[in-house]
């Protein structure tokens, strides 16, 4: 395993910061290039929090696992309201997580062996972009995406799904229960970091040290059409 030199809140909220921008600019690029399963054949918003959500924290788990066990919960998971009309749904954006970095071909081995069986596709940065980062997305038939999104000093993993059905009202993104720290990470000694960009962290204020409740509350209600 190779370590890099040691990470800093400053640097990774800095680096979570490219990888909201890369989720949604990777998710848009293969939208125009793949042919994903139809609307009403997608899993619903709630297999999908139940199963593929908590697949994608265990990946998170594993990469910290391999960089000295050490992770940082950089933003928390929300819903969105998204589409129009008969695709009308319902988004979620998972965990965001940082560890500290390791070398690219170390984790692009990590990822593509332990990949879940929902990744259809595995999409690999060939060059290093102009902020110095490099990822890897993991893309679902339906749309979705998770990316391991490798720097110098760190390695942030966040999800986001695709416009996904469900038979509850699609008025009340904040009606879902997501999963607590506790229940997306267990056994697992997790860092909540004091963040508090709304883009990362929509979901009620965590500071460190704080207890974590499941976030079942009041989210992010931001309306997104795909």
């Amino acid at each position: 395993m190779n370590m890099t030199k040691k990470w800093t809140p400053a640097r990774v909220g800095a680096w979570c910061v490219v990888v909201v921008a890369v989720l949604g600019g990777c998710h848009a690029a293969k939208s125009r290039d793949a042919e994903f399963v139809p609307f009403p054949q997608r899993v619903s918003i709630e297999e999908y929090t139940s199963r593929q959500l908590l697949e994608t924290s265990s990946m998170a788990v594993q990469v910290a696992a391999e960089t000295g066990g050490e992770l940082t919960v950089m933003g928390l998971p929300y819903v969105q309201v998204c589409g129009s009309g008969d695709t009308q749904g319902y988004r979620l954006v998972g965990y965001t997580t940082v560890a500290p970095s390791m070398s690219f071909e170390g984790l692009e081995k990590l990822v593509t062996e332990n990949k879940p069986n929902w990744a259809v596709a595995v999409q690999v940065d060939k060059e290093f972009g102009r902020d110095g980062t490099r990822g890897i997305q993991l893309i679902d038939n339906y749309g979705g995406l998770a990316e391991f999104k490798f720097s110098e000093d760190s390695i942030a993993v966040r999800s986001r799904s695709a416009c996904l059905p469900t038979d509850k009202p699609l008025d009340d993104p904040g009606q879902f229960a997501l999963p607590s720290v506790e229940e997306a990470f267990p056994g697992v000694h997790v860092t909540v970091s004091d963040n508090t960009d709304p883009d990362l962290h929509p979901v009620p204020t965590l500071t460190p040290g704080a207890p974590v409740t499941p976030q079942s509350g009041a989210q992010s209600g931001a309306q997104s059409g795909e």
